[in-house]
C-alpha cells in the first residue's frame, strides 16, 4: 500500500514561516522606533520642494537596521508572493517539500537580484545624464519608494496565507493596484527630482519601460523558467 504525499503547503513550512513571523516583529519594532520618521518621508514623496537642496532632512532619520529589515522585508514579500502565485497553475504548481523550498529560495533570490540590479541601472544611467547630485537624490527616494513596498505587500501575503477564500483573482486584482500607486509615485518622484515639473512624458514613459517595467518582466520569465527547471530535475 502506498502512502500519497500532499501536497506541499507553505503555511506548514516551518523555515518560511519562521521567516514570515520574523519579518512581522521586525515590522512593530519599526514602527516603535522610526514610525514617525517613515510617515515624513512618505510626506516628502508627495510634497517634495524643487528648492529643497535634500528631501530627506533631519527630522526624517531611519536607522540602518530598519532600513536595511525593510529592504529585505520587500524582497521577501515579492518573491514568496510570485511563489505562491506559480502555485496557482498546475503546470507550475510544487507538491514536492524539498523542490518548493528551492523554489521559494530562487524566487527570493530573482526578487533581490532585481531589485539590486535596478539600483545599478539607475545610478549609472542617472549619473551619466543628469549628474551625480541628481543620481544620489534620486536613489535616497526610490530606495525608500521600494522599503515601502513592503508595507504594501504585507496585508496580501497574510491574506493569501491565512485567507482560504483569497485566490489568483483576488491577488492579481490587488497586485494591479498595488502597481499603479507605485507608479503614480515613481512619476512624482520622477518630477520632482530629475525633470523638474516640465512634463516630459516621453522621458518618463521610456523611465518607467526601460527601467522598471522590462527588468521585471524579464525576471519574472527567468522565474518560471527556474521553477519549471527545478520541477523537471528534481
Amino acid at each position: 500500500m502506498t502512502v500519497e504525499q500532499a501536497p506541499y503547503c507553505i503555511v506548514n513550512d516551518n523555515i518560511a514561516m519562521l521567516l514570515f513571523v520574523l519579518s512581522l516583529i521586525g515590522i512593530a519594532h519599526i514602527f516603535l522606533v522610526s514610525g514617525s520618521s517613515i510617515i515624513e518621508r512618505v510626506k516628502s514623496l508627495f510634497y517634495y520642494s524643487n528648492h529643497q537642496s535634500n528631501p530627506f532632512n533631519e527630522r526624517t532619520h531611519i536607522t540602518k537596521w530598519c532600513n536595511a529589515l525593510l529592504y529585505w522585508q520587500t524582497i521577501f514579500y515579492c518573491g514568496t508572493l510570485a511563489f505562491i502565485y506559480l502555485q496557482y497553475s498546475p503546470a507550475t504548481a510544487v507538491t514536492d517539500a524539498a523542490t518548493a523550498r528551492a523554489s521559494l529560495g530562487a524566487c527570493v533570490l530573482m526578487s533581490g537580484g532585481l531589485l539590486v540590479a535596478k539600483k545599478i541601472m539607475y545610478d549609472l544611467c542617472n549619473t551619466i545624464l543628469w549628474g551625480k547630485e541628481v543620481a544620489k537624490e534620486w536613489s535616497r527616494s526610490h530606495f525608500f519608494t521600494i522599503k515601502l513596498l513592503s508595507f504594501v505587500l504585507l496585508p496580501l501575503l497574510t491574506a493569501t496565507l491565512f485567507v482560504e477564500q483569497v485566490g489568483e483573482t483576488f491577488m492579481t486584482i490587488y497586485i494591479i493596484f498595488a502597481t499603479l500607486t507605485y507608479i503614480a509615485v515613481y512619476i512624482s518622484s520622477l518630477n520632482s527630482i530629475i525633470f523638474k515639473k516640465r512634463c516630459n512624458y516621453l522621458d518618463i514613459f521610456l523611465y518607467l519601460c526601460a527601467l522598471e517595467l522590462l527588468p521585471v518582466a524579464i525576471t519574472w520569465k527567468l522565474t518560471q523558467e527556474v521553477n519549471s527547471y527545478l520541477l523537471i530535475n528534481f
